[in-house]
């Protein structure tokens, strides 16, 4: 298409695809979409319907009729306040605005003319969804019907953007994403601090997940920043079901998001152009919803994430890495800097409960818990009660604690936190235990089981049968002792989980 078109002192450039208004500046406009306002203007005379301009705009690609209404939304934007598309009901879009067209009498070769077509039909290919192998609509159809049954794995995302003003991306891009993607009674959606420990049990740096390069070849961006070996290592610990890697390219306010799905025996992969990332985190969020069969509909108002700022990545690292002193003095000046950061608030309190400081902990509880409350931020008062039961259970005061693990597990339930279902419920267990209430134990550490296999978690798993065996010990019932501890054993070693085998090994001491 090498014509250019005139209308209403727009010249629209069908050579380099590109828009300019009668000042002579240049618009920001996508690619595809001034592809299809070509096509418009070609055929302004023609009434063309949703699956004509599909056919015309995206050839040959999976994608939902959806770009059609985002990219005629986008040219009337653009052409405001003159009305320049009629809609006309069940038949299609008419251009109606009037137009002159005259060829491109540019001095250019073919060869340069045909690279840029190429060129923009190759980044529309790609920009609302692009699989490892051809797949028919009704497959693809097939497959979102298919519900997920386990736990999903958001990784950090890759920032390829230049400059400082995106380095929340890696970890804010995760973490809102996570958000957007609650969990339901047949899978959970691993949390983002509880990916870390993932990433971190898997052997992979989470530093790596920064990397940045200014020139990201074609065979790069197709692998994502995980090598299959990696996924597949995070797949052996997590025991997910599926594993979403993403990275962020392009320019403010001209992004691309491209993305790896990754099934145990198959792959996805796609990408997504906009302007603003939360529009960006809308539409990835509502393709894996619909892939994993979800029922929740999703709101895009009043998202927020605690993991904007680069501190507090930092701080996550050096508490993996064990260097706990650094680790809560950054979290401190964060607290301080961002007294609405809740995660900051929750993993500095973990700290300081791991180091024993018994009195900061509850102090910084006490603050904590009622700022959690009046944000409305479920997630983070979850995990802030459960730390608040766990400070009662470290001080004896086990009636205490009892009477907060239950707050959390109603709490928990109303938002199907599996997770913490499975550690508040661990915890009345190890109270009881305590308490010689054997058979009481032995009935929360199995409840404790069932929701770490609703997330399919070796971890949380392997650990159930771990207590089921100190239980057992306790009683001194050896068959039963010596059944949970092979259950445990068998599921360390096949999942790769060193801790969970050292831990098997000083038992049996």
């Amino acid at each position: 298409m090498q014509k250019q078109f005139i209308s209403l002192g727009f010249r629209v450039d069908g050579r380099t695809f590109s828009v300019e208004n009668s000042a002579g500046e240049r618009l920001k406009i996508r690619p595809k979409t001034c592809q299809l306002l070509l096509v418009l203007m070609e055929n302004h005379q023609q009434i063309l319907s949703k699956e004509r301009l599909l056919s015309l705009v995206w050839p040959n690609v999976v994608v939902d009729e959806q770009v059609v209404f985002q990219s005629i939304k986008e040219i009337r934007q653009l052409f405001h306040p003159h009305d320049v598309i009629k809609t006309l009901p069940t038949q299609g879009y008419q251009w109606v605005a009037p137009v002159k067209s005259k060829a491109n009498l540019n001095n250019i070769s073919v060869k340069l003319t045909t690279a840029v077509v190429t060129a923009c039909l190759l980044l529309g290919s790609i920009t609302y969804l692009v699989l490892n192998d051809p797949q028919t609509r009704a497959e693809l159809k097939s497959h979102a019907q298919a519900k997920l049954e386990g736990s999903v794995v958001i990784l950090p995302t890759q920032n390829l953007i230049a400059g400082n003003d995106h380095d929340w991306v890696r970890l804010g891009f995760m973490d809102q994403l996570i958000q957007r993607l609650p969990s339901e009674p047949s899978f959970g959606v691993l949390q983002t601090d509880y990916v870390l420990e993932v990433i971190n049990r898997a052997g992979l740096s989470l530093s790596s997940t920064s990397t940045k390069s200014p020139d990201v070849t074609g065979d790069v961006a197709a692998k994502g920043m995980f090598s299959d070996s990696e996924i597949q290592q995070i797949f052996t610990v997590s025991g997910a079901q599926l594993v979403v890697a993403s990275r962020l390219m392009g320019t403010p306010h001209d992004y691309q998001l491209s993305y790896n799905l990754y099934w145990p025996q198959k792959t996805m992969q796609g990408a997504i152009f906009g302007t603003d990332t939360h529009v960006l985190l809308d539409e990835f969020s509502a393709r894996i919803k619909r892939l994993v069969g979800s029922d929740v509909v999703l709101d895009s108002q009043g998202y927020h994430t605690d993991f904007y700022d680069e501190m507090m990545g930092r701080a996550l690292e050096l508490k993996l890495q064990g260097e706990y002193e650094s680790a809560i003095s950054l979290l401190q000046a964060l607290v301080l800097q961002a007294p609405h950061n809740m995660t900051a608030h929750r993993v500095l309190i973990e700290l300081l409960l791991s180091q024993a400081q018994f009195g900061q902990a509850e102090s910084l509880l006490e603050k904590s818990i009622p700022i959690a409350t009046s944000l409305g931020n479920h997630h983070e008062l979850i995990r802030l009660r459960y730390l608040h039961a766990l400070l009662a259970a470290m001080r004896q005061s086990f009636t205490l604690a009892v009477s907060r693990a239950d707050e959390v597990i109603e709490l928990a339930q109303q938002h199907r936190d599996w997770l913490y279902l499975a550690y508040s419920t661990d915890l009345k267990g190890h109270i009881a235990m305590k308490n010689t209430q054997f058979d009481t134990a032995h009935a929360l550490y199995h409840e404790a089981k069932s929701y770490h296999q609703i997330l399919r978690c070796p971890v949380g798993e392997a650990t159930s049968w771990l207590n089921l065996a100190k239980l057992a010990k306790q009683r001194n019932a050896m068959e039963r002792y010596n059944e949970s501890l092979d259950n445990a054993r068998y599921i360390a070693q096949t999942r790769a989980l060193t801790s969970i085998l050292n831990e098997i090994n000083e038992s049996e001491k």
